[in-house]
């Protein structure tokens, strides 16, 4: 070798090459979790989208008490909220202290301008009922 010759780098570096990936993280990785975030956020928005417009137009009721009017009827008091003008027909439940059935009425709710509407369904029992509820209420056709 001469003295005025000129020296040239190795093509490879062991320190170079660890001082670059320091100063570069793993940009693949970031690429994955970015993904994942995304597919992530698109799956939460897609169930919360699927939850609202499944109970859109839905009609749902919502036992609010009862009163006992002697030792054969029971009134039952529910809320029913369903679409604006459309009636229903409702199936109250009397039960006893065993959850028997001993009571069964279909009550119609006519149709309104409002959503929700409170009902009070007086059911005939064959004994002595101690609690009531709303079985299902279903659109009139």
């Amino acid at each position: 070798m001469t003295s005025g010759a000129p020296q040239t780098e190795p093509d490879w570096d062991p320190e170079r090459e660890e001082a670059q990936a320091e100063a570069h993280p793993d940009r693949g990785r970031r690429l994955w979790w970015g993904i994942g975030g995304l597919l992530v956020a698109v799956a939460a928005a897609m169930t919360i989208w699927y939850g609202v417009s499944a109970t859109q137009g839905a009609v749902t009721s919502t036992d609010i008490g009862f009163e006992r009017n002697g030792e054969r009827e029971i009134v039952m008091i529910f809320d029913v909220t369903r679409p604006t003008g459309t009636a229903l027909t409702c199936t109250v439940t009397a039960m006893d202290g065993n959850y028997a059935r001993v009571g069964t009425k279909r009550q119609s709710v006519p149709a309104s301008e409002e959503s929700t509407t409170r009902v009070r369904s007086a059911v005939r029992t064959t004994t002595t009922a101690v609690t009531a509820t709303v079985a299902d209420c279903a659109a009139v056709d």
